[in-house]
């Protein structure tokens, strides 16, 4: 009686743990297709970024932008097609997007420079918050992740970072190409300064890293903090306080750029130290 009872309690234990196991492995396989689902929206996002800023520069006239605009359009349907049969196409703010973005695709050079913007970071902020609930629905957050526990600021705050330098990008791309910074621009371009200058002794400081990741996190922060500050500078100086603004659009929607991608660097390393612990 005593054998059979300790082989019944020694059944129980060993299934708790196949249970246990079992849950620990679907739990992995969620957080990586969920990564790779955050990833294949961030392309979209910036895809959807560089279109904002193009379709500024197209319809303040320059003719040359029209080329790329098609390319990214291409990239954009691409993404768009991947993740159709993903669980991010249930998600209701994927259904306004796709809404969203297929009315933006009926713009032409007659629409209006401040519709087209107020319109691309709408879709672009809803796209935002999709990657934020993927990422809460995948289990890709700090309860699960204790390795990388202020992965929320990479989710939110660092996407929201990027885009409010995207914003300045595509303003001050139209403000370049006409030479002359309204009012309405001002106000806007000082807003994003101080935000920016904020996320650089801020948001960029509390990003986690994992201990052997130290020398690379630290390197990536810096160069993104300098080319944010080198920004911040331009902006002041060449867009909101230039008597004349005269700085070359294209020269200043390389600067923004470059500043984004540092940022973006940011958010793939923390998804590779991600890779590394789920």
């Amino acid at each position: 009686m005593q054998w059979i009872t300790l082989t019944t309690a020694t059944f129980c234990i060993l299934i708790i743990f196949l249970i246990k196991k079992m849950k620990i492995s679907n739990n992995k396989k969620i957080q990586k297709d969920g990564l790779v689902h955050i990833c294949q929206i961030k392309r979209i996002i910036i895809f959807a970024q560089q279109h904002r800023g193009l379709t500024a520069a197209w319809l303040n006239g320059d003719t040359n932008a029209e080329a790329k605009l098609t390319g990214i359009k291409k990239l954009i349907s691409q993404e768009i097609n991947s993740l159709m049969l993903s669980h991010v196409a249930k998600n209701e703010r994927w259904a306004a997007f796709t809404d969203h973005w297929g009315r933006l695709l009926s713009f032409n050079n007659k629409s209006s420079v401040s519709n087209s913007f107020e319109q691309h970071t709408m879709m672009i902020k809803n796209l935002a918050y999709l990657l934020e609930d993927t990422a809460e629905n995948s289990h890709l957050t700090a309860d699960f992740l204790p390795k990388i526990n202020n992965i929320g600021y990479v989710w939110r705050e660092l996407i929201l970072t990027t885009e409010n330098i995207g914003q300045s990008r595509a303003i001050g791309v139209s403000v370049a190409v006409q030479q002359c910074c309204s009012s309405v621009d001002k106000i806007r371009l000082n807003f994003l300064i101080q935000t920016m200058a904020k996320t650089t002794i801020d948001t960029l400081q509390r990003l986690s890293h994992l201990p052997e990741e130290q020398h690379t996190h630290t390197n990536l922060v810096k160069k993104a903090t300098e080319s944010m500050n080198k920004l911040i500078e331009v902006m002041t100086s060449e867009l909101v306080g230039a008597a004349k603004v005269a700085i070359d659009s294209n020269q200043y929607f390389e600067l923004a750029t470059e500043t984004m991608s540092k940022m973006n660097d940011i958010f793939d390393h923390q998804v590779k130290q991600l890779n590394k612990v789920i």
